[in-house]
């Protein structure tokens, strides 16, 4: 045992010895502590760790089987010893004998005789037992409970060198890095990446003793691999540091995914700008500076002269989106409450049918059209000759243009003849047609009245305007079924800012596409209408979380994706369905290889499904009992209730991860753009050697095969 790593541990134990346990069970230790003793190790901080062994590292061969561990305990809180009352009392008169010129003792005694001032150094402290150490084969391995303890304890106690507690926080077991060697792997990775040092520890918001000395400052590592496919909370009123550690994260992810050689996409939900623009917190630069090449990032509002893509959609062309937005937008409306027809228009879908049934993908293709023609009325901006093309049959073009004559009965509405339409359609394809949008428009409102009229019917014998037709076309029209006006289509025109005329391509396809490359893409949403951070979010979550079960559920390997949500209680509610976009992405995405961010002030808003599967944890200041009682439910996280309440230093985080089985009190490292630009250099540098090393190695090798002779490749016996 001499070689074995728990020695290793106790590291200087004569200089960091604190104490002895003197009441155990299988959660708690209580400890014999003394002023002196502590004095020595500069404090024994809340919430800090110590040791307790029970064999002599000088004899560590000699000790009992059952001595053979040291024991991960956490300092809760002071503890009344059986002798305490008489020591209170003594101090008490003591006090009460003093005269009024004696403020302050006379000696380092405080005025007690020796033998008394020993007697009131001790104390006692209650300790969470967090684990025990063991040897097993010469490797050193940490579970997460006490297998035994006894009554007659032997342990000694210490407070971990800094050496030996770097060990104790950054110590992972075997079997679980196997497990992230393997979860590597099915991302891609050939090696587990490198871990991140997020931050030093730091116990308490009085840091004056603990750490004092910067060069004995403990570093805290976290596991990269532990945050692909995984859950992430990250959690802490404003100013309290959650951005900075999103910013580590996002730079991490993308460093180890390039050092790896290997794509994963990110996208930010940033809803107050801070990762898409630089800020003083982050030395004047943002994750868009850093990584130049490898962000996108977009607004919801023009920026002409920056590299901004527009957020908004482009109605014309996404009408699924388009409607959905200014169905939104119009739900609080007067005229839409007093107005069947307009409720029934804003309240369809335009996303498009399967064509595997031509006859509802024909109605969506007619409904599309109207509502571009709907938009264009409404005063939406659209390209020059913009032409509208639409599915309709011979005999309907052939009744609109022919009208109804003053012989045919009417059916109920316009009672009179319907002139014919004068608007000509082109032919466009198989049963298709035709036309610049503004004749489009009249032709619809001339098909419309016709319909009124007299019925039109389809080459399928059904009624070709069903009731939702009817709702579009007298939106365009601006008049209802009896005839009377409208407010219609003017409804909507307060929202054109809404709408982003230049975009050509589907913003989700082209946000998709960046991903599937392994950039950063950043959606600020801090400027620019406040509905496009409900619906196009929304949308583009949704498209990112069923089109990477679409490639899983076909037997293809989705994209490695991080998506990270800023102030997540307004996109994932307490009481959301678990069937919706978000809570679906938190719960479920981790098959497909999803990885989830959530950064928000109140966990207790939180949906609690997803906070149940939340692996790993940053947790800085939490200022009320409501979301400090939600959040204690999770490990142990209660132990830091009164901590996480009082201290609101920036940056002083707890953090929990999926490989470490207890919470780390950590000071989180600032975001540094400028080293990490270093870094990223580095790493580009090495990159670019080790693929000339291989393109040299692949030429040197063609060449070799083009100048053997073929005899030599060949075996052509004796």
């Amino acid at each position: 045992m001499s070689d074995s790593p728990l020695v290793k541990l106790l590291d200087d134990y004569k200089t960091t010895h604190v104490g002895y346990v003197y009441g155990m069970s299988f959660s708690q230790a209580l400890v014999l502590t003394n002023d002196a003793w502590k004095e020595r190790v500069a404090g024994i901080p809340h919430n800090s760790f110590l040791i307790a062994a029970g064999f002599d590292p000088e004899h560590p061969a000699d000790a009992h089987a059952f001595d053979r561990e040291v024991i991960l305990l956490r300092v809760l809180e002071p503890v009344a010893l059986p002798s305490d009352r008489d020591l209170v009392r003594t101090v008490i008169e003591h006090n009460q004998r003093r005269t009024e010129d004696e403020v302050f003792g006379t000696d380092q005694h405080d005025g007690h005789d020796p033998i008394t001032h020993n007697e009131l150094q001790f104390g006692g402290i209650k300790c969470r037992i967090l684990g025990t150490f063991f040897d097993e084969n010469g490797q050193m391995k940490l579970g997460s409970d006490l297998e035994n303890y006894m009554c007659c304890t032997r342990l000694r106690v210490f407070k971990p060198s800094a050496k030996s507690l770097k060990m104790i926080i950054n110590h992972v077991n075997p079997e679980v890095l196997a497990k992230a060697f393997e979860e590597a792997r099915k991302s891609d990775f050939t090696s587990i990446p490198a871990p991140l040092e997020i931050g030093t520890v730091r116990y308490t918001s009085t840091a004056r003793l603990h750490r004092a000395k910067p060069d004995e400052l403990v570093p805290v590592f976290v596991q990269t691999s532990d945050f692909f496919s995984r859950r992430t909370a990250v959690l802490g009123m404003t100013r309290t540091g959650k951005s900075n550690t999103v910013k580590t994260q996002v730079a991490a992810v993308q460093m180890a995914a390039k050092r790896g050689g290997v794509t994963v996409g990110q996208i930010i939900f940033d809803v107050n700008g801070e990762y898409a623009n630089a800020n003083h917190q982050d030395d004047g630069s943002s994750i868009a500076e850093v990584f130049v090449d490898d962000t996108v990032r977009y607004r919801a509002v023009d920026m002409p002269g920056t590299d901004f893509q527009d957020l908004r959609a482009n109605f014309y062309t996404e009408c699924d989106a388009a409607i959905g937005l200014l169905n939104n937008l119009t739900k609080d409306s007067i005229y839409r409450k007093n107005q069947g027809d307009l409720e029934e228009f804003l309240g369809d879908s335009l996303e498009e049918p399967d064509t595997a049934d031509p006859g509802v993908h024909n109605r969506w293709a007619v409904r599309k059209a109207v509502f571009q023609c709907i938009l264009y009325e409404a005063g939406y901006s659209c390209p020059a000759g913009q032409e509208v093309r639409f599915p309709v049959s011979a005999g309907v073009l052939a009744a609109v243009a022919a009208g109804v004559p003053a012989a045919i009965p009417p059916a109920p509405g316009p009672k009179a003849a319907v002139a014919g339409s004068s608007v000509t359609l082109a032919p466009a394809g198989r049963n298709h047609f035709s036309g610049p949008i503004a004749a489009v428009a009249q032709w619809f409102r001339d098909a419309r009245a016709v319909n009124y009229a007299s019925p039109l019917i389809s080459s399928s014998k059904d009624h070709w305007v069903n009731t939702t037709l009817e709702s579009y076309l007298n939106v365009l029209a601006r008049l209802n079924s009896r005839g009377n006006s409208i407010f219609g289509y003017r409804a909507i025109s307060p929202f054109k800012s809404y709408h982003s005329p230049r975009r050509a391509a589907d913003i989700v396809d082209e946000v998709l596409a960046h991903l599937t490359a392994g950039r950063i893409v950043i959606l600020d949403l801090s400027a620019g209408p406040v509905e496009v951070r409900t619906v196009l979010s929304e949308r583009i979550a949704r498209q990112i979380f069923e089109r990477s079960f679409t490639t899983m559920n076909a037997g293809g390997i989705p994209p490695n994706m991080v998506i990270y949500v800023e102030e997540a209680h307004n996109l994932i509610g307490k009481k959301d369905e678990l069937t919706g976009t978000w809570p679906r992405i938190a719960k479920e995405g981790a098959k497909a290889r999803i990885a989830f961010v959530y950064a928000t002030q109140e966990p207790s808003s939180i949906h609690p499904n997803i906070l149940a599967n939340t692996e790993n944890w940053y947790v800085t200041h939490l200022n009320n009992d409501d979301e400090l009682k939600a959040l204690s439910k999770f490990y142990d996280f209660h132990d830091f209730q009164e901590s996480l309440k009082n201290a609101q230093d920036v940056g002083f985080a707890r953090i929990k991860t999926l490989s470490s089985p207890f919470v780390i009190p950590t000071q989180i490292h600032r975001f540094k753009p400028s080293a990490l630009k270093q870094e990223l250099a580095e790493i580009e540098a090495t990159n670019a050697s080790a693929a000339a090393a291989s393109k040299a190695t692949n030429k040197s090798d063609t060449a070799r095969q083009e100048t053997t002779p073929v005899s030599a490749n060949l075996n052509l016996g004796p």
